[in-house]
């Protein structure tokens, strides 16, 4: 498996996510949206080249913006 931010991995894809590069806050915040390391996840678009990131985990959709998206690393097959 390979590893890629969510920002570069192509929309409709699932992944896992393998590692949240940021401090105790930021995964704080992203656990509380239902993101943490083992989730699998799926990224259904990305908006403009420095806009927010769209994702679906379980039943959720959530739009993550760019710089936050750039800190998850995802492991892809």
């Amino acid at each position: 498996m390979r590893r890629i931010t969510l920002v570069q991995i192509k929309p409709n894809r699932k992944a896992k996510v393998a590692e949240i590069s940021g401090g105790a806050n930021l995964q704080n915040k992203l656990m509380h949206m239902g993101i943490f390391k083992g989730k699998e996840m799926t990224k259904l678009s990305h908006i403009g080249l420095r806009g927010p990131v769209v994702i679906k985990t379980g039943r959720s959709m959530l739009a993550i913006g760019h710089g936050i998206a750039t800190k998850i690393i995802l492991e892809v097959e």
